[in-house]
Parts: structure tokens; C-alpha cells; sequence
């Protein structure tokens, strides 16, 4: 499942376009799935905030998603890990 919202503009008093921080879940695209592995079925995810096309997960170093016994398990693992990542970075951006 992948899905993406248009974020509305931001301008400021003057009329000029604010600096593209992320202001809402509609800053982020979310792509879950998930893959057969040895062991069962794997979730993946890859999350980006639109804004600057910067990649949120996977990121280097990011420990391997648990394995699941089914692939509907798999992927509401993959899109309830990528909302919390979402509302992370909203809360705090780097």
C-alpha cells in the first residue's frame, strides 16, 4: 500500500512562501508491503517526506522489522510503524 496527500502551501503575512518544514501526515509518503522470508513474512516500509525528498526510513544503521506469520500482519505492522515514524518527525524534524 502506498499513499500520498498534497500538503497545503504556507505563506506567510508578506505573501512569501514559508521555509518547507514538515506541517502535516500530507508532507509524507508512506509505501508498506510486505515480502516472504525464510522464517515467515517480513514487512517493509519506506517512508519520505515530500517536502525535501528526505528518506526517513530506511535509514542506515535501522534494525530489521520482526517477521510475521502472514502477510496482512506484515504490512498493518509496516503502516502503524510508519504512521508513528511520520508523527515523530513532525514533532521533531532534524
Amino acid at each position: 500500500m502506498s499513499y500520498s496527500l498534497d500538503r497545503p502551501s504556507s505563506r506567510t503575512l508578506s505573501g512569501e512562501r514559508a521555509a518547507d518544514k514538515p506541517v502535516a501526515s500530507s508532507n509524507y509518503n508512506v509505501a508498506a508491503s510486505s515480502r516472504r522470508a525464510a522464517g515467515g513474512t517480513m514487512p517493509t516500509l519506506r517512508v519520505v517526506r515530500v517536502s525535501d525528498k528526505r528518506v526517513i526510513y530506511p535509514f542506515v544503521g535501522c534494525a530489521d522489522m520482526p517477521l510475521f506469520a502472514d502477510a496482512q500482519s506484515a504490512r498493518d505492522y509496516a503502516e502503524r510503524y510508519g504512521a508513528s515514524l511520520v508523527d515523530g518527525d513532525i514533532a521533531v524534524p532534524e
